[in-house]
């Protein structure tokens, strides 16, 4: 089911469910308490702000920071989460950062004995930062945060909470982007709702909600996520290391591939930081090279998985790969200062136009114009 329609289920059932929740010497199924959980408990009117009811003491959870020159805000970013019930350790690994991150880190490190620093010795990328937390992990949940961004309060006892009553294996929730300086855009991940709802994202829909630069559509792009420790360590599930992005993407999906639970809250209290520089869209010939290696793992990983909604949402998959490789190249030409080679490749590769439409810079535009009217050929 594509992730529009899903959501919309969602907010449908999840404002239906609330109102009957309401109603005197009403009972439910087993089956509709999940719900129930999320429209009632998850209201509004919970104290902390945030939509979520104090859990039962029980899970421990590891917090892993990936950090890479975020030396203005990490600070707060771990402030957030050691305000978080339930927070056993936050595992900051920094990625070789040059403009005093991990001194930042160690400092905090020494008057809170839960802040543990790892320091690489080489940049090898948030996938590989991440597995070298996951080692030292011992909660029984593992909470990915960025070190530039933060979390609303009790934003964890929260999730905790859903995946108790869902039986979740993963559990994600809405975000809000914030400005450099914290303040809100009032832009969110997905549209949210006066009534807190779930919906469960299964392999299908969750590449088809992680198209590269594909149609504008709800995305679960970004997400970050807590996991069930023991769920990844059974399966033996890392991170990978060899992509520039998407390795958030690719981690999920295996879980989701071994069969995990994958449920998602619509209360956005992950903040995601806007910051000139920070754009993982931003791509170079290189690595598209490297995300074709792993769509035909993913291929792969879908036929073995016997999936047939997810073996067609990844060759969907690849033909946004296809056009976004032909933009990106088109892009890179332009970058050299070879407008010409550009301008013929878009000619000969008339897919990427859209996107050269879409995300292009205005100088491309420009010189396309003069040389392509764009109401010429439009192939999607």
């Amino acid at each position: 089911m594509e992730l529009r329609s899903l959501i919309w289920r969602a907010k449908c059932s999840a404002t239906g469910t609330a109102t009957k929740a309401l109603l005197p010497g009403t009972t439910y199924r087993p089956a509709d308490w999940s719900q129930i959980v999320i429209a009632s408990v998850l209201s509004s009117t919970a104290e902390d702000g945030c939509g979520y009811l104090q859990p039962k003491p029980a899970a421990k959870i590891s917090v892993v920071v990936a950090a890479f020159n975020v030396a203005p805000f990490i600070a707060d970013a771990i402030a957030s989460t050691l305000s978080q019930s339930n927070v056993s350790e936050v595992i900051v690994v920094d990625d070789a950062s040059n403009d005093g991150t991990p001194e930042i880190v160690a400092n905090i490190a020494a008057v809170e004995s839960r802040v543990k620093l790892i320091k690489q010795a080489r940049n090898s990328g948030p996938g590989a930062a991440r597995n070298v937390a996951l080692k030292h992990a011992s909660g029984d949940w593992v909470a990915i945060l960025d070190g530039d961004d933060l979390m609303a309060p009790e934003r964890l006892a929260g999730l905790i909470q859903c995946a108790e009553a869902t039986g979740a294996d993963i559990i994600g929730d809405n975000f809000e982007r914030i400005t450099v300086d914290g303040k809100s855009t009032g832009d969110y991940l997905f549209p949210t709702a006066e009534v807190p709802f779930l919906f469960e994202v299964d392999s299908a829909t969750f590449i088809d909600a992680n198209q590269v630069l594909g149609k504008k559509r709800f995305s679960l792009g970004a997400i970050k996520v807590m996991v069930r420790t023991d769920f990844i360590a059974r399966h033996e599930i890392t991170h990978p290391e060899d992509l520039p992005v998407g390795e958030d993407f690719q981690f999920i999906l295996s879980c989701l591939f071994a069969g995990a639970r994958f449920v998602v809250v619509s209360t956005p209290s992950y903040k995601y930081r806007l910051r000139p520089g920070s754009q993982s869209w931003r791509l170079t010939d290189e690595h598209m090279a490297k995300l074709h290696v792993a769509h035909a793992a993913l291929l792969r990983d879908a036929e073995q998985a016997g999936c047939a909604r997810a073996y067609e949402a990844a060759v969907d998959y690849g033909r946004t790969l296809d056009r976004t490789t032909d933009f990106v190249r088109a892009v890179s030409l332009a970058k050299e200062g070879k407008w010409g080679e550009g301008i013929a490749w878009i000619s000969a590769h008339p897919r990427a136009l859209p996107l050269v439409i879409r995300y292009g810079s205005q100088a491309v535009l420009n010189r396309l114009k003069a040389a392509m009217p764009l109401g010429r050929s439009s192939h999607p």
